[in-house]
């Protein structure tokens, strides 16, 4: 199928937020059916639907809803996106919830929004409120005003070759935007915006680290 279309493996796994070396131990049965959430970015690499990937994998729909229910995604690679208003005035004290942990997350009285984070401390790890100016990352799931909240902390800034993660970059001096972050060869660390038409970035690891903000962690879009 990735054949008929002309595609390489690098393209399909940037397409599909994976690990070009993941995707063909995939394409080469070197590895188990990947769960449905991995089949999902898969079908998105190969622009086909979730429906002809399962096919493909031979998943019957009752054990399809079987592992929809009990997959595991890692810390990060998901937003749980906050459906209902956020008081942000200091009238009020929400808890957030973290993806994938017990933990929520305290919105203080003196709640700040910022439009530009700076680039982490390792040594002083912060949670931050950003607000979100570009009009770019709507296959991130993120649209231009929705607030992000960005750690910081070094756990949550672990980059995986296994599993693209949302992070707050600041690649143009005043501004921090979100990007796709995944690491390939040659300590190199690709940036996307998960649009095929938009040229992605790839800075050496050392560049990326002076540039990085932090992880994004979650995401609150006011739909009043």
């Amino acid at each position: 199928m990735r054949h008929g279309k002309g595609d390489s493996v690098r393209k399909v796994a940037l397409y599909a937020g994976i690990s070009a070396s993941y995707y063909s131990q995939i394409e080469n049965n070197k590895r188990q059916i990947p769960k449905p959430n991995t089949l999902r970015k898969i079908a998105k690499g190969l622009r086909i639907s979730e429906t002809q990937i399962f096919e493909l994998a031979n998943l019957i729909p009752d054990e399809l809803e079987e592992n929809k229910s009990s997959a595991e995604t890692p810390s990060g690679s998901r937003l749980n996106m906050m459906d209902h208003p956020l008081d942000l005035s200091g009238t009020a004290t929400p808890l957030i919830p973290i993806n994938d942990t017990q933990t929520k997350l305290r919105v203080p009285d003196n709640t700040e929004v910022f439009n530009k984070l700076p680039v982490r401390d390792a040594k002083e790890p912060v949670v931050a409120w950003l607000k979100v100016t570009d009009t770019n990352l709507m296959m991130l799931g993120i649209l231009q005003n929705d607030l992000v909240v960005v750690d910081s902390a070094k756990d949550a800034c672990q980059l995986s070759s296994e599993q693209a993660k949302l992070i707050a970059i600041n690649l143009r001096p005043g501004k921090t935007t979100i990007r796709r972050a995944l690491p390939v060869a040659d300590g190199q660390v690709l940036l996307t915006t998960g649009f095929p038409t938009e040229k992605s970035v790839f800075l050496p690891r050392d560049e990326f680290e002076t540039k990085l903000a932090g992880a994004v962690i979650n995401l609150y879009r006011d739909i009043r």
